[in-house]
């Protein structure tokens, strides 16, 4: 009995890390969009003043980056996420009872504060810790399934919203995650030890080598690679930010916004097969190799945004610039463990996933000021390409030399 719960826990800690990811990621973070619109009806004010509950929530979430690593290495995570996860569900439901714009700003606020913490933190760091073997496979599913919630969970959103208000669709997202992450985090482990080991180790001893193997973030700081992963990840967060503006584009160049809609639900598709594969690919072979190819289909999936103008096409460039995204969200997290090791992971993870995050940010922003500058999107499609060959340039001449898997 005692060896198969070494074997089981692991794959329990992988389940409920995809629950976070396709309710975290895909209901909460995904479906933010879906209530500006009514919000905005509702309250006799425009989309700008709306939209400011999603810039103070990542300018929150920015910030709390800088620190929220430290604070996962200090305190019991058990108990960090319940009281995560039980926050962000009660800002939520009180959203229910809001009538005044300012309580959006705060509830909003106070979410971004939590989310760091709870969602884009937790997922590589609990799955760092306990897989010593098939990280970047299982790293890679559990994010890919963000991009399978979001599918789910916008239509479901969106059709409670115009059957029963936008009301009732904050009271759906507060109860879910109230009813299934809160317990969820309260059974989980965040290390693993004499009766539950990680994946990939048999003895508690050279467990707990591992552990305390690798970098602090001072020294870290001292080496190329952290600079490396750091230009890749603002880069490639930055093209992140662009997505939000690809449906203006497709119906910029004279296609229907039904059209648009279709061509990011392929870049969504393209997203959750990259980030799957390449966290299995990462597993297996060199990691020079695997970012090439993941570089070359960011560089070719924006070159066909601004080259083509049939839909079909375009879908099919956006599904295959979405397999180049799984570079940001599974490859950089998996080298930062892989470079650094474990025993400052969720730090290093922090404070690199935090220049991301402004950078994303800023993007949102510059896209529009240089459409409204040239009347096109193509200059900062062609910024994103070449974030795509910077990135990988960086990454080619910093990191370690390995042998084939």
């Amino acid at each position: 009995m005692k060896n198969k719960q070494k074997s089981i826990y692991p794959w329990w800690v992988f389940i409920a890390t995809c629950l976070i990811s396709i309710i975290g990621f895909g209901l909460l973070v995904n479906t933010i969009g879906l209530f500006f619109e009514p919000v905005s009806k509702s309250f006799g004010v425009g989309r700008a003043s709306v939209s400011l509950m999603g810039t103070f929530q990542n300018a929150a979430a920015a910030i709390t980056l800088i620190f929220a690593g430290k604070i996962m290495s200090k305190v019991n995570l058990r108990w960090l996420l319940v009281a995560c996860f039980s926050i962000i569900a009660l800002s939520m439901l009180s959203l229910t009872q809001a009538h005044s714009l300012v309580h959006f700003y705060i509830a909003w606020v106070i979410i971004g504060i939590c989310q760091p913490i709870a969602i884009t933190l937790s997922i590589p760091v609990l799955l760092g810790n306990w897989f010593n073997q098939k990280l970047g496979t299982v790293m890679g599913i559990a994010l890919g399934l963000s991009a399978v919630g979001g599918t789910i969970f916008n239509p479901i959103i969106a059709g409670i919203i115009t059957r029963n208000g936008w009301r009732s669709g904050y009271l759906a997202e507060g109860l879910l995650i109230l009813i299934i992450l809160v317990p969820t985090a309260l059974f989980l482990q965040a290390q693993p030890n004499d009766k539950h080991l990680a994946y990939g180790e048999k003895e508690t001893s050279q467990q707990s080598k591992i552990e305390n193997s690798g970098f602090t973030l001072q020294q870290a700081a001292k080496m190329p690679v952290f600079y490396a992963i750091a230009l890749a990840m603002i880069a490639l967060q930055y093209v992140s930010g662009s997505v939000q503006h690809i449906s203006g584009h497709i119906v910029n160049i004279g296609l229907p916004l039904t059209t648009g809609a279709t061509v990011v639900s392929g870049l969504m598709l393209g997203a959750a097969a990259g980030k799957i594969s390449i966290g299995y690919l990462l597993d297996r072979f060199n990691a020079r190799i695997v970012l090439f190819f993941y570089s070359l289909f960011g560089f070719l999936g924006w070159f066909g945004q601004i080259f083509l103008n049939n839909g079909n096409l375009l879908i099919g460039a956006a599904f295959i610039l979405g397999l180049g995204q799984g570079i940001c969200l599974v490859a950089l997290p998996y080298l930062i463990r892989d470079e650094f090791g474990a025993k400052d992971y969720s730090n290093i993870l922090s404070i690199i996933n935090m220049l991301g995050a402004f950078a994303m940010s800023i993007s949102v922003y510059l896209d529009g000021l240089l459409f409204d500058k040239t009347g096109s999107y193509n200059f900062g499609w062609w910024i994103n390409a070449i974030a795509f060959v910077i990135s990988f340039i960086a990454l080619f001449l910093t990191l370690r030399i390995q042998k084939n898997k």
